[in-house]
């Protein structure tokens, strides 16, 4: 059962997570308020299965977009597969992933949403001025292994790195 006192914020993105673990595996359950996003990524590594409790969201998957709703039951997102939700209803929508494996999603939430109640980055992962690009290039450094952001573009990502990740000290 989800510990609903749990939950990580991000007022940026307009979602809050919490996460139930299963042996290697986790479910996160997750909240969009109206106009919510989950920006578009992908693991290479893991598999999702989303589904929604309660709402309706519209749901990337690779070039294709589609509504999912409680009656549609699970969409499987394979490792690799670029996706993303966008709440575009005016009611709060809950969602729930399955991970398998979990390796460190929930830090990447979590790591995500503090960075968001620090005001360190605009919507879309756009950092505020040069301590959320630090902040934002460890961050990356940090998780690329596990999660992909879709933008900015890999080569953008990998020279933001490169100048100002210089260890983790940016946390």
């Amino acid at each position: 059962m989800t510990d609903p006192t749990a939950q990580v914020h991000d007022p940026v993105h307009g979602a809050r997570h919490a996460f139930t673990p299963g042996g290697e595996n986790l479910v996160v359950d997750t909240w969009l308020d109206p106009g919510g996003v989950l920006p578009p990524h992908y693991h290479p590594f893991q598999d999702e299965y989303w589904s929604v409790v309660e709402g309706e969201v519209e749901v990337t998957l690779g070039r294709g977009r589609r509504t999912l709703r409680p009656a549609d039951g699970e969409v499987h997102v394979p490792p690799n597969t670029r996706h993303g939700l966008r709440n575009r209803s005016a009611a709060a929508v809950h969602a729930r992933c399955r991970v398998a494996p979990a390796l460190h999603l929930r830090d990447f939430l979590t790591e995500s949403a503090e960075a968001a109640q620090q005001g360190l980055f605009r919507r879309g992962g756009i950092p505020r001025g040069l301590r959320g690009a630090r902040w934002g290039a460890a961050f990356i450094k940090r998780h690329r292994a596990e999660t992909v952001m879709s933008f900015p573009p890999r080569l953008v990502q990998s020279t933001l790195v490169a100048l100002l990740a210089r260890g983790d000290e940016a946390r």
